[in-house]
């Protein structure tokens, strides 16, 4: 049998789709528009440090124990105040001549008069102990040497017994990458697919469609299309990111992240976008198997579906504690879970190759498994107008899958 009419037409409808919703000026006037905001929020952030973060002007009353020779530290200028009178340095506090009042009444006691709460007050009670601490261990005629002993903490060097376990932050980057390509590509796509698939129905478009092709010819173009669609969308948006990062790391002079991204196995990034690609496909196609069941999106409790694809990357996170646990194995496997958990689990541990040959597979017939489903759902819920199809309808649909 000949199929080559029959992908033509899946091609045709996908490329439709695709135009319909990605749109290069519309995604270049988003680009321009997320650059002006950035731009502006960078300036008024700028602004925000510069004014708030700066070295604060400390009047000190009294300093106690502490040396007036050797109070100093990151972020804080100390002047000594101790001639005058605490009342005019709390009136010039009022008049902002300077940002604080210290004073040192004892060993363990001080007082600090401030106009209103301040952020940096835990850094200057550290700095204070700090201080506190140096001249306590002098007074006490501690050995410096025995005290930092004491209170050194164990150096743990973790040693990897297999090499091939070891993964760079590079390899981190780019797994957790194609993890966010996955997340922002399904959720892309699903606000296409009811835009696409409920929105059409509604107006009655879809069986003018079917007259000229089959349903199942139709949702395969539609998920093709609309997985591109997310896909392209969150590959321009990554592009226009790297280069504003390596503009930015230019001016200052650093470019370690590129450098490190060098190294990356190319296998192993090949890999990590092949389950990415195939996680695409595979919950557009279950969306779009969902979007048919829905007859009006904005009342339909099925809409929460769309938070679904979330789950494996909560998953996911178990993965930093055992990788080689039976679960985090069975759910780098599963397909729903895999194209979150393998790639986290694959930058924790080595992975057999059978393992991740089988997880692809899995996936793949599983996007078939969902084509179908979405066509068969499709076929007989098109022509459901004013009621949404049981969950006992939709198990008969998925047996006829």
């Amino acid at each position: 049998m000949n199929n080559s009419p029959h992908i033509k037409t899946i091609i045709r409808v996908a490329k439709w789709e695709f135009n319909r919703f990605f749109k290069i000026a519309d995604t270049l006037k988003a680009i321009l528009w997320i650059g002006a905001f950035g731009t502006f929020g960078g300036f008024i952030g700028f602004w925000l440090t510069t004014d708030t973060i700066r070295v604060q002007e400390i009047a000190v009353h009294s300093f106690g124990i502490l040396d007036s020779a050797t109070l100093e530290g990151e972020g804080f200028r100390f002047s000594d105040a101790s001639a005058t009178p605490l009342d005019t340095l709390l009136a010039d506090l009022d008049a902002g001549r300077h940002d604080a009042v210290l004073s040192m009444d004892g060993t363990d006691d001080a007082r600090l008069w401030i106009r209103s709460g301040r952020g940096w007050v835990p850094q200057l009670r550290q700095l204070l102990s700090e201080q506190r601490r140096e001249v306590q261990i002098d007074l006490l005629g501690l050995e410096r040497t025995v005290l930092e002993d004491l209170e050194a903490g164990v150096q743990l060097q973790t040693i990897l017994r297999d090499e091939a376990a070891r993964s760079s932050t590079a390899d981190r980057l780019v797994a957790a990458y194609a993890i966010f390509l996955v997340l922002m590509a399904v959720f892309m796509g699903f606000a296409h697919q009811f835009t696409a698939i409920t929105g059409e129905k509604q107006q009655r478009i879809t069986e003018q469609v079917i007259s000229a092709i089959t349903p199942q010819t139709w949702m395969d173009g539609k998920i093709l299309g609309i997985s591109a669609v997310g896909i392209v969308n969150v590959m321009v948006y990554a592009v226009v990111g790297l280069v504003a990062y390596a503009g930015f790391m230019m001016v200052f002079g650093d470019v370690g992240l590129f450098s490190a991204i060098l190294l990356v196995n190319p296998v192993t990034m090949l890999i990590y976008f092949l389950v990415a690609l195939l996680g695409i496909l595979m919950w557009n196609a279950f969306l779009a198997a969902v979007a048919a069941t829905i007859d009006n999106p904005n009342t339909s409790e099925r809409s929460g579906l769309m938070l679904l694809p979330t789950l494996p990357v909560m998953f996911a996170f178990f993965s930093l504690y055992n990788p080689e646990s039976v679960s985090i194995r069975v759910l780098s496997l599963f397909p729903i879970t895999s194209p979150a958990v393998l790639p986290a689990r694959m930058v924790q541990t080595a992975v057999p190759v059978w393992e991740i040959a089988l997880a692809v597979v899995l996936l793949a017939a599983t996007i078939w498994f969902f084509r179908r489903l979405a066509g068969k759902v499709f076929t007989t819920g098109m022509m459901m107008y004013g009621k949404e199809p049981s969950l006992k309808e939709m198990v008969y649909w998925m047996r006829k899958a």
